[in-house]
């Protein structure tokens, strides 16, 4: 059995949250929801095999959401949400100071079918595109 920790933009702590109130933070409540606290949540995913991934949320109010997921351990991996090529080489701030590519930020549904993959499994839908850290353009940023 797995265990899921939702940490909101506020700093509280949620165990094995309901999907549907995630749904609502990210699609009903966008972008509102995400302007308390530091403006980004994480959802972190255990699933007691000592295995833990963590899914990274940041939103902007114009952009969308971008996630971030990452894989902790011995072979840690991280992967960006991608939604557009073209505009990997420009940043815009999302969070408390924190810089991303305006092409890795998702429509709000898109970026639903991500979070909900993830709290399901763990892992990364194949509904939407990823792309590694390594291949953001000079300019840009993650």
């Amino acid at each position: 059995m797995h265990r899921i920790v939702f940490q909101s933009p506020s700093g509280l702590e949620i165990e094995n949250p309901e999907m549907k109130q995630l749904m609502g933070y990210i699609i009903e409540q966008f972008p509102q929801y995400w302007h308390q606290g530091h403006g980004g949540g994480i959802v972190d995913f255990y699933d007691g095999n000592n295995r833990h991934l963590r899914l990274l949320i940041l939103p902007h109010d114009e952009y969308g959401i971008y996630l971030q997921y990452v894989k902790k351990g011995i072979n840690e991996e991280t992967w960006l949400s991608l939604f557009d090529h073209m505009k990997l080489n420009t940043t815009a701030e999302c969070g408390d100071e924190l810089y991303a590519s305006i092409g890795l930020f998702l429509p709000k549904e898109k970026a639903w079918l991500a979070v909900e993959e993830f709290c399901k499994t763990g892992e990364r839908t194949e509904k939407i595109d990823w792309v590694s850290p390594s291949d953001i353009p000079e300019g840009g940023n993650w």
